[in-house]
């Protein structure tokens, strides 16, 4: 039996761990994997598993993420009940403030959920890499009868304390909770040295849990969050499961591999979940036609490789490739090198330039003869002609951004911001998506 189901996405993330790729982005509209945004991914997730009715609850810096939605995601049609509504704060509580934490997001907005009238609400987070066909989660909810279910992936004991932890017995009911335990782990039964991380993305009973919202709401002690407060003030009622993201399985995905999951809320995991991609058999598949992932596309001609001179300038070879790496629509490498690095739609890499390990997103342009390596370039920004990044860390710490980063050449990745000015330019000529 089909039970109606109504999401609703929680993209008001601030995500200030990203800064500066946040600094005028919501977290969930950074830029990913090349030509996605990160929130492309639950709603390919969504919308493959056939729920079609999505409300997306934004509140920080969110006209990007907006203008992508709009842009990119207009499902709407002549069926009743599909469509991608972005939803901002309105201040719509009684202090008419903002959102005070993940529950009161979605209590400030359930004349939504009441006009609906779903039999279940699914509340899933929006800054996730991941695959999942949610109606397997929705399929074990019903089957148990749950008021609510939590999915969580397992994790080893080792990496407990960076997470919300759930307790369960052998049927998956949850028991309780621990947040980021440094010790006495609750284990999973029958699997030792493992626990049950929360992955933020919880079915409820609809019934259920606007009547715990409006209870939520009203108690002023409460954090107004889900798993501080709404969740384990239910625990008693022997109705809340821990949905295992190990068993979800999607269309095309190979026998025995693992499910990929990322939070990439740091700048080291952003940059190795797109460093992930360049594997000849990443774990995240992009390339599978069962199970696509959706984004905005802009018209644009595929990517172009010129010049094959063995003898350019000064004797050096000119000769434009690309090695173990993933490159958009509209790039052109012109006699340029580009090694274990992401391009971007619309990257203009030129002659005697080598780009190593590196994210170069939209509109980047990087002059003649530049060396970059272990760097992550915001869109629209243009290097002159002789710039080197990733070799001194001095220098780069003088004019950019630096992180400690394990496992690059160095130890440190350099972060350059948007070039707002040469977004606004060509946005007077319509040619930018920003």
């Amino acid at each position: 039996m089909r039970h109606s189901i109504l999401g609703m996405i929680l993209a008001g993330g601030e995500g200030t761990r990203l800064s500066p790729l946040t600094t005028k982005r919501a977290k969930p509209a950074v830029p990913f994997g090349g030509k996605y945004r990160i929130i492309d991914f639950v709603l390919s997730n969504f919308i493959n598993s056939g729920i079609h009715s999505l409300f997306v609850i934004t509140q920080f810096r969110s006209q990007s993420m907006t203008e992508h939605i709009i842009n990119g995601w207009n499902i709407s049609s002549l069926i009743r009940g599909q469509f991608i509504v972005p939803v901002p704060a309105q201040m719509q509580s009684a202090k008419k403030s903002w959102y005070s934490g993940t529950a009161n997001a979605i209590a400030q907005n359930i004349h939504l959920v009441k006009d609906f009238n779903p039999e279940l609400l699914a509340v899933f987070g929006a800054d996730h890499i991941y695959k999942m066909d949610i109606s397997q989660m929705t399929a074990f909810h019903v089957q148990k009868n749950a008021l609510a279910t939590v999915a969580a992936i397992p994790v080893p004991i080792a990496e407990a304390d960076q997470f919300g932890i759930i307790q369960v017995d052998k049927e998956g009911r949850i028991t309780g909770f621990q947040e980021k335990p440094k010790s006495d782990v609750a284990e999973i039964p029958g699997r030792p040295g493992w626990c049950l991380a929360s992955m933020g993305n919880y079915i409820f009973d609809s019934k259920w849990i606007c009547e715990a919202l409006e209870k939520d709401d009203a108690d002023p002690t409460s954090k107004h969050d889900f798993g501080y407060n709404i969740l384990p003030s239910a625990v008693g009622s022997g109705r809340l499961f821990a949905y295992n993201f190990d068993d979800n399985r999607i269309p095309g995905q190979k026998t025995g591999k693992p499910n990929y999951w990322r939070d990439v809320g740091t700048m080291q995991a952003f940059y190795e979940a797109n460093m992930d991609l360049r594997n000849v058999e990443p774990n995240l598949d992009l390339y599978s036609p069962q199970w696509p992932i959706h984004t905005y596309h802009l018209p644009l001609p595929p990517a172009k490789f010129v010049h094959n001179e063995e003898v350019g300038r000064d004797g050096k070879p000119r000769i434009g490739k690309s090695i173990n790496s993933v490159v958009c629509d509209g790039c052109i490498v012109s006699g340029s090198t580009i090694i274990g690095s992401i391009l971007s739609p619309e990257v203009h890499v030129h002659s005697y330039s080598t780009v190593v390990d590196s994210i170069l997103m939209d509109g980047v342009e990087i002059g003649e003869n530049c060396q970059i390596r272990n760097a992550i370039i915001d869109k629209h920004v243009v290097l002159p002609r002789d710039t080197r990044i990733g070799y001194n860390r001095e220098e780069d710490a003088a004019r950019f951004h630096v992180f400690d980063v394990e496992g690059v050449a160095g130890g440190w990745l350099t972060v350059i911001e948007k070039n707002h000015e040469r977004v606004v330019s060509k946005l007077l000529t319509g040619s930018v998506n920003v």
